[in-house]
């Protein structure tokens, strides 16, 4: 496979690079830069799986911090190890830094600014598409039977209506994945015997 005949190094440089030009798009929060990671990831530069990658999301928003440089990380790590998990870290995080420093020195003269008021009016919805395109696109791999549709049902339901911590939540999802995976094995489990009692039974 041509990315395990890259070296790790030059891996990690074209991390850097590939995550230094997605930071810019950290507006509105880490959930407005999913798409761009997984399009850079897995159509451009074909690094992971659309499998992996949604794996490497569901992982990343279960773990505490912010969920665009958990992704960063998870991903620079299964691509690099760990120089190229400390490449996209680095490369997702320094353009934020840079901008921030900058609005923060230009927050008291324009905070009340038309324009800006505008730009950041403009920015929110901008924000809620990017989020909602990066929900449908995780779900051709997260929702795939009707065990993991109720879960993300139950959960919906439960962050909107009820004043539950999202990690609560998050543990619920973890318990039914866990508790469902060990009924599907029992069943299989199940069938092989009955499989094997009935060819037993055949053969006398």
């Amino acid at each position: 496979m041509e990315l395990r005949d890259e070296s790790k190094l030059r891996l990690s440089g074209k991390l850097f690079v590939s995550f230094l030009k997605i930071g810019p798009t950290t507006f509105g929060g880490g959930y407005a830069i999913l798409p761009v990671i997984d399009k850079e990831v897995t159509e451009y530069r074909k690094w992971l799986s659309s499998k992996e990658m949604s794996e490497i999301t569901a992982l990343s928003g279960a773990a505490p911090g912010g969920i665009g440089v958990n992704v960063a990380a998870l991903a620079g790590y299964r691509i690099a190890g760990i120089p190229g998990l400390l490449s996209a870290v680095a490369g997702i995080s320094l353009p934020t830094i840079l901008i921030m420093l900058i609005l923060c020195a230009a927050a008291t003269g324009f905070s009340d600014n038309r324009y800006v008021q505008a730009a950041l009016h403009g920015i929110k919805p901008t924000v809620v598409a990017l989020i909602v395109y990066a929900a449908i696109r995780m779900r051709k791999q997260a929702l795939y039977n009707p065990v993991t549709w109720g879960v993300a049902a139950t959960c919906l339901i439960l962050l909107l209506f009820f004043p539950i911590q999202p990690l609560f939540v998050l543990a619920i999802g973890i318990i039914i994945g866990m508790v469902a995976e060990a009924s599907s094995a029992s069943k299989s489990s199940n069938r092989m015997k009955q499989k094997h009692e009935q060819d037993k039974h055949h053969s006398m």
